[in-house]
Parts: structure tokens; sequence; C-alpha cells
């Protein structure tokens, strides 16, 4: 690392601490604390009861036969597609606009990410995009339920069938998330899920495989634990990962997941807020809402024509906020070229504003303050 990129690198975490109201922070207390204090008396510091009951509770809350604890939501895609046997000379379809590591996965698996457009409105994968892009190749479809609202799965499913595809889920922000009253992570043969600082609930890093598969979960557990279903014996079935957590992230996540509720309420009341504050302000819109999603916002959305001049204003008030993510077809290390005009214009338009499930009323009512006051200026 030369002492430019370190200097940068450090600075970003700098201005993260100086932020008066922060793009996004954890809930994190005494309920925690508990949970790792009975840990560190115990003496047992790698997987063990507390990961397993954090595991057991993932997979309640899902719907699903079998959760598995991983060290971050990449490993998790990357285990789903091996378990699923893609890799070299496979592609799999997966939208540009995402988190890198969507994309990223597919192409550590081995395979080849086919990227296709989303949906103007919901900003998710389109189904029609999909199911244009199927080749003789295709192995799989990761549809990402992208700032906690849910894909259309019921379309999804339906091109899945037609081609006798199977679906993996990126739910790494969609924790409690629905479509049509099922748990997203729980439609596909296998999910996946983050809990890196900025979910609902967080490990500081960590992720979770979702299945009901008995076949694809004794895959899945040899794929993370180095090959083998059993850690003290040194027979490898598999070429495997190390993908454990340890016993400190599954106490936290036992803590977390008893705050689950509250987090989802808070989120969705604070992003109501938000609308009631902003409604009728020229210039600005939110990103849509389908009905047929149980929206757990990872994000408060809006769309606006200049979204670095506002981020500019924000931040020169001591606000956190940030653009949407780059399509992953215009990144550096991809430059994919193809149509996705509608990635392209979200990403044009969109800007996240401070959405941690703690924020005050009083807060979120001075952000909105300095939204007015940007698009009241001269």
């Amino acid at each position: 690392m030369t002492q430019k990129t370190a200097t940068a690198y450090y600075e970003y975490e700098e201005k993260i601490k100086g932020e008066r109201i922060p793009y996004y922070e954890p809930w994190l207390g005494d309920e925690e604390l508990a949970q790792l204090t009975e840990v560190i008396r115990a003496n047992w510091i790698s997987e063990g009861a507390k990961t397993r009951e954090f595991e057991r509770r993932l997979a309640k809350l899902h719907g699903v036969k079998y959760a598995l604890a991983v060290s971050n939501c990449t490993g998790a895609l990357i285990i789903a597609m091996k378990a699923l046997g893609i890799g070299p000379g496979d592609e799999v379809i997966v939208p540009s606009f995402t988190f890198i590591a969507s994309v990223s996965s597919i192409r550590l698996a081995g395979a080849t990410p086919v990227l296709v457009d989303i949906d103007a409105r919901t900003l998710n994968i389109d189904a029609q995009a999909a199911e244009r892009a199927i080749t003789p190749r295709t192995k799989a479809i990761i549809p990402v339920h992208l700032y906690g609202q849910a894909a259309d799965m019921d379309a999804i499913m339906a091109v899945a069938a037609r081609h006798a595809l199977p679906v993996i889920e990126d739910a790494a922000q969609g924790l409690a998330v629905k479509f049509q009253g099922k748990p997203v992570g729980s439609f596909g043969e296998i999910g996946c899920l983050s809990f890196f600082t900025d979910k609902s609930i967080t490990l500081g890093e960590g992720g979770a495989v979702l299945t009901s598969s008995d076949q694809l979960y004794e895959e899945l557990l040899m794929l993370k634990n180095d090959g083998r279903l059993e850690r003290g014996m040194y027979v490898h079935d598999r070429v495997g990962y190390n993908l454990r957590i340890t016993e400190l992230q599954g106490a936290v996540g036992v803590a977390q997941l008893g705050k689950l509720e509250t987090i989802v309420r808070r989120k969705r009341e604070n992003a109501d807020l938000y609308r009631r504050l902003l409604e009728g302000l020229p210039g600005l819109e939110f990103t849509y809402r389908d009905p047929r999603s149980f929206i757990v916002p990872h994000r408060v959305n809006v769309l606006v024509d200049d979204p670095d001049s506002l981020i500019a204003h924000l931040e020169a008030n001591g606000i956190g906020c940030r653009r949407f993510y780059l399509p992953v077809h215009m990144q550096p290390c991809y430059d994919v070229t193809g149509d996705f005009p509608n990635a392209e214009r979200a990403y044009r338009r969109g800007l996240s504003l401070p959405s941690a499930p703690m924020l005050g009323e009083d807060q979120i009512a001075f952000v909105c303050e300095k939204v007015w006051e940007f698009f009241r200026a001269p």
C-alpha cells in the first residue's frame, strides 16, 4: 500500500467518525456485552453453542430448514455456486445495479457473470431482461433484494422454472424482508445474508447461507469447513474453504436478533418520517415502494438531478450520505459493454440519506431541514 493510498484509507475513517449525523451506525449495547461475557467466561471462542443458536434462529426466521453462519456474504455466494456445481464455462445471470460482491462472487467461483438491467421502479433485477439473457451455458440466476426491497420473486421463479435453473438469492440487504408474505432467502435453492456493520443486524462482519435441501446443506457445510463435515477430524471429502465465524460473533448475533423487531420497526418509521418531512419538495422524489414487498429499508433513498451537490451541502453540515452504487458494467475492473439504461439512470440520480435505526426524530428533522435549504438556495 502506498503512502497516498494509506492516507486516503485512514482519512475516510476519520471522516466517518466526524459526522454529526452518521450515514449509518449499528445499535449495540448491554445485550451484546452480556452475551459476550458468557462466551469469555466459558473460555470457548471458536464456533459453539451461541453460533448454533444464532443459526437455528435465522433458519426459523426465514422459514427454511438450515442456516449456516459464514464469515461474509461474498463467501456465502461463492459456496452457494460451488454447492450447485457451478464453475468454469458456466454463466450466472445477475443485475448490474448492485454492490459489486454480487458479481465478483461469480468470478471467484470460476463462472462468468452475465449482467442484466433492473426494473426502472423497484431498482431490482428485471425478470424479462434475465430471461432474454439465458443461453445454453446459463446455470443460475441471482436476484438481489436491493436496499431492503424484495425483487419480483413471482416473475423470477417463473423464469427459473421455465428454464430449469436454480435461483440463488442475494439477500445481503434483505433480513426480515418479505415478498407476498414470504421471507426472502427462502424462495430459491439457496439464500445468502450479510451481517456487515451497515446491515439491520451486525456481527461486524459475517454472513449466512440458507437452504431447505439436505443435500445442499451437507455440501455447503463441507465447503465452509475445509471440506469436512466436522471439526476435529482430518479426513476431507472436498476441497473447501475456512468460512467459519467466531463464537464471539455468534453471541453478538444472538443479542442482535433479540433486537430485530425493534430495529425493523424503527427503520420503517424513520423512512416514513423522511417522506412526511420532505413531501412536496420540488426536485426530489423517493424511490418506489412495491406494495407486494414488506420493506425493511436498508437505506432511505431519494432521486435528485444533482446528487453530488446535495451530498456536498449535507456533508458541510455534518450529515453523512452516499451516492448509489456505481453499476458493475461501469466499474473499472469490469468495463462491460451493453444496454443498461435503468441502472445508469438510478446511479445518476440516486442518493442515500442517514438510515440508522436509532436515529432520533430531531436528527431526521435536521437532515430534512438541510435538504429543503439546499433546494431553496438561489
